[in-house]
This record gives C-alpha cells, sequence and structure tokens, in this order.
C-alpha cells in the first residue's frame, strides 16, 4: 500500500526540558536545528543540566514563550497566574525566580546553534508519527494522544502512515537514510532511545509502574517486519533522529514530505 506522509504539527522546546511550542512552520537555523528549539537551559552553578531525568520538579513548572517579543513566562502546576519576564534584560530575574523554584542557584543560559540538544551534531529534528503516539498511548490506560506527545517531545509529527512508519528512516547502525521536507534535506540517523522521562506525567511527574518494561514488550510484538530496530540492543526506542543539513539555515520547514 502507498502513503503519502504529510507533516502535520511541528513543536520546539524553547528551553531544555520545560514545555514545547506548536508552530504553524519553522525555520532552520544556523546550527542545524530548528530556530528556537532548545535555545536556553538551565542549570546549577557547577553546570549540570536541570531536566526532567534528573530532577522531578521539572514536570510541576509550566512555561509560554512568545519568540517575537523574546518574553517567557512561568507558572507552577498549581498556579493561575504566570510570571512574565523579557529574555534580553532580565536574565538576572529568570535566574532568581528558578533559583528559589528549585530551591538551589539556578544559570539560565542562550545558545542559538543547538548545542543545547541532545545529539547536536547529529540531531537537529526528532520525527515521529501521529499513528505511533496513538499506538503507544492506547497500550496505556491513563495516557491519550496530547499526553504521549507531551511525554515523548519529538519536534516533527507526521501524518498519512502507519504506526512505526518513522523506522523506515533509519537503518543499520552508522547508515542515512535521506529524505526531504519541502525543500529542506535530512538525513535519518538512528532510532531514539528513551530515558526515564516517557515514565512520568509531563505535568505531575506520578510514575506508571513498570513502563518501560510494559513499552518493550509491546514494541517488540507491534515491530513492522521490515524495520531494523531488532539489530538494535533492545525496544525501548522511539521517534528517530535527523541530522539537518547546515546549508539550509534560513529555509522552512514545509508540511509535505517526499
Amino acid at each position: 500500500m502507498n502513503f503519502k506522509p504529510v507533516v502535520s504539527r511541528i513543536t520546539i522546546y524553547p528551553v531544555k526540558s520545560l514545555d514545547g511550542l506548536s508552530l504553524q512552520k519553522a525555520v532552520i537555523s544556523e546550527g542545524g536545528c530548528l530556530l528556537h528549539d532548545r535555545e536556553y537551559a538551565i542549570t546549577d552553578e557547577k553546570g549540570n543540566y536541570i531536566i526532567g531525568k534528573t530532577n522531578k520538579l521539572v514536570h510541576s513548572l509550566r512555561t509560554s514563550f512568545d519568540p517575537e517579543i523574546r518574553v517567557i513566562s512561568f507558572r507552577q502546576f498549581n498556579e493561575t497566574t504566570q510570571v512574565h519576564f523579557d529574555l534580553q534584560k532580565e536574565k538576572s530575574e529568570i535566574e532568581s525566580y528558578l533559583s528559589d523554584y528549585f530551591g538551589k542557584k539556578i544559570l539560565f543560559h542562550q545558545n542559538s546553534t543547538g548545542r543545547f540538544l541532545d545529539v547536536p551534531d547529529l540531531s537537529g529534528a526528532t520525527v515521529i508519527s501521529t499513528s505511533s503516539l496513538k499506538e503507544v498511548s492506547g497500550w496505556f490506560d491513563i495516557m491519550d494522544l496530547e499526553e504521549a506527545r507531551k511525554r515523548f517531545r519529538a519536534t516533527v509529527e507526521i501524518e498519512g502512515v502507519p504506526a512505526f512508519w518513522e523506522d523506515h528512516l533509519f537503518s543499520n547502525e552508522g547508515k542515512r537514510i535521506e529524505f526531504e521536507i519541502g525543500d529542506v534535506t535530512l538525513f535519518g540517523i538512528s532510532p531514539r532511545a528513551r530515558c526515564v522521562v516517557p515514565t512520568r506525567n509531563p505535568e505531575t511527574g506520578e510514575v506508571i509502574h513498570a513502563f518501560p518494561k510494559s513499552f518493550v514488550k509491546r514494541r517488540a510484538s507491534t515491530l513492522p517486519e521490515w524495520s531494523t530496530l531488532n539489530e538494535f540492543d533492545h525496544y525501548y526506542y522511539l521517534s528517530v533522529d535527523c541530522l539537518i543539513l547546515r546549508q539550509k539555515s534560513g529555509k522552512q520547514l514545509k508540511p509535505e514530505m517526499k
């Protein structure tokens, strides 16, 4: 059966490990990633990232980001009022707010070239299909599609294909799969190994018991016969890390893939 993959959703995460921002279109940055994706990061005084993997308080901090006026807003999960900061003029105020929230000295960093991505030299975008997210959310009674999106934090979502279609975008380790979204060339590099973050509710931090074990069992049983995922060391993978050529800087991510 022939499928026509269509990019249906683009999400960036302006602050590493914090909330996403859905976009109508995305611009490729000079660093070979989506503009403003993981542009900011928070660390302790030693330079250790404050992320959901190591700090559960991250899950209860809601953020919003306006790239046009360069304003970021924070609120705690149980609050209704946001606190707004000018990203260009109020860095110290942002650090003070976050230090109070996390109970330790926090530093707020900016890098517009994608260096705060998990694998900046190999993955400027992560691709997943809507069908995959729906399939995975159905494995867990308390999870819906939107929650699955927030747990797995992919940047490019595709419709018009069956679950795990994106496994087409990787092959044997070390081999690149070239594809295009509009006039932007990408290379599928490898499946994205998951960490502890998807096991937790993205807003409360509540953990689904035995999540990795259940996920791995279902992923193996639903693996497409053509997928090469069984050649990797486990099945705790979802979405695909994709390299974007830096020469495409300034190009817009178009809505159709071919």
